[in-house]
């Protein structure tokens, strides 16, 4: 599931804008559909554009018109529609998203989890950089704690898998006091008491949140620096 809002502040309208010659979400849909450990992908959006630019493609959307204070929000309306056992929950900004990644996260749920997602090594300059969450995990695996400061973790790698049970219980759950200090919804989750796999991936993919981003996005585009 990849929600996809047509509300931005620095970049309007972000998931129309073209890339490499076709809208940014489909971009990310096709990274999606190339995991074969993926069913189905679908757009959760609030917007009939957004909607008609997949859906014209031969891809398939779900409006959610029901206010979603989070990505996870809408992706939970959306996923209560469906029969599915696992749900992905893809930022509509990730064009870069590798579909080994996305296979990782499936296995981690059909290994158990029930709420999986990424990390990746940190690189030393963005340690002090607030854009970049960081992760700290035990032993085990499983997520200790999420935050924007400098803490001794890796990259987050903001994909998440859920079992279906799962995504509607914490899209319910009130933001908390830690999801309100460090701005991370999964903090609530843990916060809550769920446990969140963590599995290793070799590097972040890089997202669109800037306009700098953008160039840089349809620079790899236009010069075939992109994933097959």
């Amino acid at each position: 599931m990849i929600p996809a809002r047509a509300g931005s502040r620095r970049l309007p309208r972000k998931p129309l804008l073209d890339l490499g010659g076709a809208p940014l979400v489909w971009r990310v849909y096709e990274r999606v559909r190339a995991c074969a450990a993926i069913d189905a992908v679908f757009v959760a959006t609030d917007d009939a554009a957004v909607a008609d630019a997949v859906t014209r493609r031969g891809g398939r959307a779900l409006r959610v018109d029901a206010p979603c204070a989070s990505g996870t929000e809408r992706v939970a309306h959306a996923a209560a529609r469906l029969d599915a056992a696992f749900v992905l929950n893809v930022q509509g900004d990730e064009p870069f998203v590798e579909p080994a990644d996305l296979a990782a996260v499936v296995a981690a749920l059909r290994a158990g989890a029930a709420i999986a997602t990424l990390a990746a090594p940190l690189p030393a300059e963005l340690r002090d950089d607030a854009a970049t969450v960081k992760v700290v995990r035990d032993a085990a695996g499983g997520a200790l704690y999420f935050s924007r400061h400098p803490i001794p973790g890796e990259q987050h790698v903001g994909v998440y898998g859920f079992r279906r049970d799962a995504l509607l219980a914490v899209a319910r759950l009130p933001r908390g006091r830690l999801a309100a200090a460090e701005d991370l919804e999964q903090l609530a989750w843990l916060e809550a008491g769920w446990r969140i796999d963590v599995r290793d991936v070799p590097r972040a993919p890089r997202s669109i949140d800037t306009p700098a981003d953008l160039a840089a996005a349809r620079t790899r585009f236009a010069t075939a620096q992109v994933p097959a």
